[in-house]
């Protein structure tokens, strides 16, 4: 019994194998070849895991030329995390662990998408470029010459990977220059020699005392009363002497009474102001805070919030104050328990 025949070792690959080798290149060609034949054989591309093609998907991508599928992960990349990062963030209101938990989501999907598809977007980038350069030939040789002239190379990987060695050590030397830079110190303004800075003048008071004036009486009749009157300038007044045909008596200092202070504020008058408020809720979800708040603005009512930090995590209050008096608060919280919202009256 004769045994098996075995393929022989140099027996001539086929014109398809020959085009697939020329267009991948001298870098793990055994590997796709073999897949690729996989491929051939059922008739379509099914999904295979590819390590470099989920771990350093663009590198892969620009290794292999796959520009078509590059353009495609990059755009719904950067569009998904603005998305995320943009919208979300401002309209949902999402917490932090939620945010980090869709962004950590998006990244195990931009390493499963590219690792489980991307040795079938090889595929079908690789039988395009050959359909058009056997399209373009005149015979399969031609075609092989051309296809690995665009084939890529050791040198192209080298290449990429001297890059990423450069924009690493860029980033790192980049972070290490901002975090050692030394702090500028804060410059001190000093006024000119030529033009010190006078020390500012204290206040006038308020109140303004007259100026004590006196009127000496005329010793000599006669002459005083050829002369003509006489005036005294004084700061604030001028007091005009009358005749000294008639004898004046000396005019005594006006009396100044005592400046009243103003009394001091009551402490229950002082204690009346501000005394009420009303509590509406403490809410988890800061959406709903703002709801209530702007249902509380739209009736007229002077509403806040606070952020206050519990152990589960942060929450929003709603307030609605202060009142001057019992009687305005409780009417407050009338019209706010109209609404369906509660209301607790305190003192703060």
């Amino acid at each position: 019994m004769s045994a098996p025949s075995q393929p022989a070792a140099n027996a001539p690959e086929s014109a398809t194998t020959a085009l697939y080798r020329a267009a991948l290149g001298p870098v793990n060609t055994a590997h796709y070849l073999s897949l690729f034949a996989r491929f051939d054989e059922a008739g379509r591309a099914s999904p295979a895991w590819n390590w470099a093609a989920g771990l350093i998907t663009l590198n892969w991508l620009a290794f292999r030329q796959v520009w078509l599928a590059a353009l495609v992960y990059v755009a719904c990349a950067e569009g998904l995390a603005l998305l995320i990062l943009g919208l979300a963030r401002r309209f949902l209101h999402w917490p932090p662990a939620v945010e980090w938990g869709v962004l950590g989501a998006l990244l195990a999907l931009c390493i499963a998408i590219p690792g489980a598809y991307g040795n079938a977007w090889l595929h079908a980038d690789t039988r395009r470029r050959m359909t058009r350069a056997v399209r373009e030939a005149r015979t399969v040789r031609e075609a092989c010459e051309a296809l690995e002239k665009q084939a890529s190379t050791r040198r192209r990987l080298w290449g990429l990977v001297a890059l990423n060695a450069l924009l690493v050590g860029s980033l790192v030397a980049g972070y290490v220059a901002w975090s050692w830079a030394p702090a500028e110190p804060p410059t001190e303004v000093t006024a000119p020699a030529s033009a010190p800075v006078a020390p500012p003048a204290p206040p006038e008071p308020l109140v303004e005392t007259p100026a004590q004036t006196t009127v000496e009486p005329a010793t000599e009749p006669a002459a005083a009363a050829a002369s003509e009157p006489a005036v005294v300038e004084v700061p604030r007044e001028v007091v005009v002497e009358p005749p000294a045909s008639e004898p004046v008596a000396p005019v005594p200092p006006p009396i100044l009474a005592p400046i009243p202070k103003p009394p001091a504020p009551e402490p229950a008058a002082a204690a009346s102001t501000r005394e009420y408020a009303i509590n509406v809720g403490l809410f988890a979800d800061p959406a709903n805070a703002e709801k209530a708040h702007a249902r509380l603005l739209e009736e007229g009512l002077p509403a806040f919030t606070q952020i206050v930090e519990m152990p589960k995590g942060a929450r929003t209050r709603v307030r609605v104050g202060p009142f001057a008096d019992r009687h305005a608060v409780e009417a407050a919280a009338e019209r706010i328990r109209s609404l369906g919202l509660e209301a607790q009256i305190y003192q703060p």
